[in-house]
């Protein structure tokens, strides 16, 4: 099981290398099991802003670095989708 602080810690670095712009929600990371095992976070872009889930897996395969900047990537896509203004 990842804990929360590491699992914030390497969201953090993921997103320092995605976009500056991505803003982690540090109140809305938690560690859920049901029903599937992995992290809920929160992420803004400007005004846009969603809850997200990551497999715990993904925190803690040896390509951690490699699957977090692919997910992190679509999230951004995602939230660029939102309109602003």
């Amino acid at each position: 099981m990842i804990s929360e602080a590491d699992a914030t810690t390497r969201l953090q670095s993921a997103l320092s290398r995605v976009d500056s712009r991505l803003e982690l929600d540090r109140g809305a990371i938690r560690y859920v099991t049901e029903p599937y095992p992995g992290v809920e976070y929160g992420l803004r872009l400007g005004e846009a802003g969603a809850l997200l889930f990551m497999p715990e897996g993904d925190f803690t395969a040896p390509d951690w670095e490699a699957r977090l900047f692919k997910r992190l990537e679509a999230a951004k896509r995602y939230l660029e989708e939102f309109p602003t203004g």
